[in-house]
Order: C-alpha cells, then sequence, then structure tokens
C-alpha cells in the first residue's frame, strides 16, 4: 500500500522532524533570495561572473523549490539533491568570490557554509530513517 508522503512524514522522529524542517526553511531562503535578484538583475542577471556561475546561480531559483517540493514527495532524492545543490553552491560561490575578490558573494557564505555542514552531517541519517 502507497502512503502519502504526510503520513510517511509523520513517522520520522522529532529529531528528524526538526531536521526536515530545516531543510525547509533553508532551502525556501534560498528561493526567496534568488527570486529577488531575478526580480532585480534579470533572468541570467548574473552578468559580473562568467556565463557558467551565471546560469547555475539563475537555475537555483528552480532547483532550491525543487528540493523542497521534493522533501514532501520523495524525502530520499530530495536529500540527494540537496547535497549536490549544496556541494556545488559553496564550491562556486567560495570559488568565485576567492577569485574574483567579489565581498558580497563571499558574505553569502557566512549562512551556506553552515546550511551545508548542516546538510552533510543530517542527511544519512534522515534518509536511512524514511
Amino acid at each position: 500500500m502507497i502512503q502519502s508522503p504526510c503520513r510517511r512524514l509523520s513517522q520520522l522522529n522529532q529529531k528528524n522532524r526538526i531536521v526536515f524542517s530545516i531543510y525547509c526553511i533553508g532551502f525556501f531562503i534560498g528561493t526567496v533570495s534568488h527570486s529577488f535578484d531575478i526580480l532585480n538583475l534579470g533572468f541570467l542577471g548574473y552578468t559580473f561572473a562568467p556565463f557558467a556561475f551565471n546560469v547555475f546561480w539563475t537555475s537555483l531559483v528552480f532547483l532550491d523549490p525543487l528540493v523542497i517540493v521534493l522533501l514532501f514527495l520523495n524525502l530520499r532524492i530530495a536529500i540527494l539533491l540537496a547535497i549536490i545543490v549544496m556541494v556545488f553552491y559553496i564550491t562556486i560561490n567560495l570559488t568565485y568570490g576567492i577569485v574574483a575578490s567579489h565581498n558580497p558573494i563571499l558574505l553569502g557564505l557566512i549562512t551556506q557554509i553552515p546550511f551545508g555542514i548542516f546538510i552533510g552531517f543530517t542527511a544519512k541519517d534522515l534518509y536511512k530513517s524514511y
């Protein structure tokens, strides 16, 4: 019998429900942030950076909410996507921020790195619990 996503989520223990909630909040903040960037800079508006970085940063307006949706529909795929997004996000931001001495990008890492570390430390337990 196939269980509804809400039913399966209700079976998570309290610790994993908190972890799940933090994933949702983190990727929601990313969605809002990148949406504001598109509103202010336009689609593919990160023209100060190489085109590949521009495409990646713009794609986050789709990838971040996709992680949120998948958290409710298929937690395991969401966790894998969350790891991939955060590894690329931190790597690209750190690389570009240092190479280009772009302080706003580096400042963003103040929250991105701890969130990425949190995902790294919690993903395995959350993945196995579902």
